[in-house]
């Protein structure tokens, strides 16, 4: 395996002659890339007085003088907690951030305002005693045991929102205020062991030169955030927090997911002129956003977009994206005190089906499941990933998916919208869906609701059983999409969020790459289209091997398209196709991964020298 210029300097400054202290020595850490740059300058600890337990020895009592004024105390620090709410709840509003994140501030809000919250805080003041910061702690310390003890893991997860809002209560009481977020006065790289969204919420990227945080994974609301504010960002970054101190000099990498502590010069000199090819390679890659995403002998393929929410189609348009491909409805079921109704999800649906001026529309319903929880998933699994997910959810919740169905029908009249199915394990499944979307389009014939008659419909491909039997879905349905990161999670069998076993998780696996090929004979076979919507499109060093298997869109974050797009522009079908067969052979696949990366050295040197630092030994 290739080293990389950190991964050399790691290594060379533990030498005998090194003559820094061993704490300045450069450290080098890995984690999980969720939004690509590349972050230099002086670290910054974020962090805040938190809940927790307290044992009866260390309760202190007050003097009954000061009973009132811990009371007053706690009110002052509702009143500033409601006000930082509902201020930063107004300018997420006026950013254009996604709705789903202002209805996890304003479900904040509700928690503040809550009237059993402050009696239960007053009553433990003014009865025994104590410190209103001792009194809301084992207010909240009783709420989280109630939580915790629940078997509903919507309402377990809802203890990180009930901990969240008492530490920012806390902080107010204590003068330690989050809002320390906003008054930076120097740009910063930010370290922390958790950011929830409203802390992200708060980042002003001319401080913010990027963030690192111990928890999380790519899908976590403060990768979505970071990635939409165009913040570089890595998560799981176990250990780091304790062992930066603020002014240590820190370098964030999230292309490759790596933050170097402590970098030496000869690093830093290399990081500096790769953030300068990187400046320059952005506007270069938007110069090209408007042209084909065709390679040189003319292989056409479709580029487009990944999305949460109501998305600004400029700003798409802007990267280049030909369309969203996947939209993850999900997100108005998650996070929200209520489900979203018929009139909401249309409202939803239409409004990004006009603001897409006749690109396609991807609908994906929703995927609830795993480790994405919503209000009516009421029931603990010991294994969720395997357990009730997405269209397994539909055969109990029928009016659900109806609802849903019903909402895209109708959207699909003022646009190119089209409605894929995720998780789909069998054709008992898929039938079964079809026939709902039939009994949708009757109940909407009855009731004379204008309606597209031919809605698009596809399957995600996510699962090894759906790829194995691909030929015969091809038959039922107008287009696959697959999902690469839950294939490759199945087929492995290897959970790519644990960094434990995290470098067995391989895009360019052959029994992968097999299942691909697969789906895509199988649609051609049927004359439908094939999507990969999964992290595999974004990723440069696969692109050859998705066009040598011969998909006809790539959808990824927004961010990539442009990047992507480049590649595309940049090689020959031909090329793509010699790799791809080799990486289909037995013993040959890691042959076939050198030659992708030959290839982009050659095809785009400029994109290689800033998205990865990986030289040949």
């Amino acid at each position: 395996m290739s080293k990389s210029v950190p991964e050399k300097n790691a290594r060379s400054s533990g030498s005998a002659g090194s003559r820094r202290p061993p704490q300045k020595k450069e450290v080098l850490f890995h984690g999980i890339p969720v939004s690509p740059g590349i972050a230099m300058g002086p670290a910054r600890r974020f962090g805040q007085s938190e809940i927790h337990a307290i044992k009866p020895s260390e309760l202190k009592r007050i003097p009954d003088s000061q009973v009132e004024q811990e009371v007053e105390l706690f009110y002052s620090a509702i009143s500033k907690t409601e006000k930082e709410l509902a201020s930063l709840t107004d300018k997420m509003n006026k950013g254009g951030v996604d709705e789903n994140t202002t209805d996890i501030l304003e479900a904040h809000l509700l928690i503040v305002q809550d009237k059993v919250l402050h009696n239960d805080v007053i009553g433990r003041i003014r009865k025994n005693h104590i410190s209103a910061e001792q009194a809301l702690n084992l207010t909240i310390r009783h709420y989280l045991d109630v939580f915790s003890s629940m078997k509903d893991p919507y309402l377990k997860e809802r203890a990180d929102d009930v901990k969240d809002v008492a530490n920012r209560i806390l902080n107010n009481m204590t003068g330690m205020s989050r809002s320390t977020l906003e008054s930076l006065t120097d740009p910063v790289v930010l370290v922390a062991k958790d950011l929830t969204p409203s802390d992200t919420a708060l980042l002003d990227r001319k401080k913010v030169l990027g963030f690192s945080i111990e928890n999380g994974s790519r899908t976590c609301h403060s990768a979505i955030l970071a990635r939409s504010m165009k913040i570089p960002a890595v998560v799981g970054m176990q250990r780091l927090y304790d062992k930066v101190q603020d002014g240590d000099s820190i370098i964030i990498d999230g292309y490759l997911g790596m933050v170097i502590l402590h970098p030496e010069e000869e690093t830093r000199d290399f990081y500096r002129e790769k953030m300068a090819r990187e400046k320059e390679l952005y506007f270069d890659l938007l110069k090209e956003s408007r042209l084909a995403a065709e390679t040189l002998d003319g292989y056409r393929l479709k580029i487009a977009a990944n999305v949460d929410g109501l998305q600004d189609a400029g700003e798409l348009f802007s990267l280049g994206a030909e369309g969203i491909g996947l939209y993850r409805t999900e997100y108005l079921y998650m996070n929200s005190a209520m489900m979203p109704s018929e009139e909401v999800q249309f409202g939803v649906y239409r409004k990004l089906a006009e603001s897409m001026k006749g690109e396609d529309v991807v609908i994906r319903t929703q995927d609830i499941g795993g480790d994405k929880n919503a209000l009516f998933t009421s029931y603990h699994e010991a294994n969720p990933f395997l357990g009730m997910r997405a269209v397994r959810l539909y055969g109990e919740y029928p009016n659900i998916f109806k609802t849903q169905i019903r909402a895209a029908l109708r959207a699909a009249a003022f646009g190119c919208i089209r409605v894929m199915f995720p998780m789909v394990t069998c054709m008992s499944e898929l039938n079964h869906l079809l026939e709902l979307v039939e009994t949708c389009k009757n109940e909407l014939r009855k009731e004379k609701i204008p309606f597209d008659e031919h809605l698009k419909l596809g399957v995600m491909i996510e699962i090894p059983s759906a790829a194995l039997i691909a030929d015969e879905m091809a038959k039922k349905v107008d287009f696959f999409s697959i999902g690469t990161n839950d294939l490759i999670q199945y087929t492995l069998a290897v959970d790519r969020t644990n960094e434990r076993i995290s470098s067995l998780y391989d895009p360019a696996h052959r029994a992968v790459l097999r299942l691909i090929a697969m789906t895509v004979e199988a649609a051609h076979e049927n004359g439908i289209p094939v999507a990969v919507c999964g992290e595999m499109a974004a990723a440069p060093e696969f692109v050859p091997f998705l066009i040598g298997l011969g998909v006809d869109e790539l959808s990824m974050s927004p961010v990539s398209i442009a990047a992507i797009r480049k590649v595309i522009r940049r090689i020959r079908r031909s090329d793509a196709e010699a790799i791809a067969r080799k990486a289909l052979k037995e013993g040959q696949t890691a042959d076939a991964m050198r030659e992708a990366r030959k290839l982009l050295e050659r095809a785009v040197p400029d994109l290689v020298n800033v998205i990865s630092h990986k030289i040949e030994q």
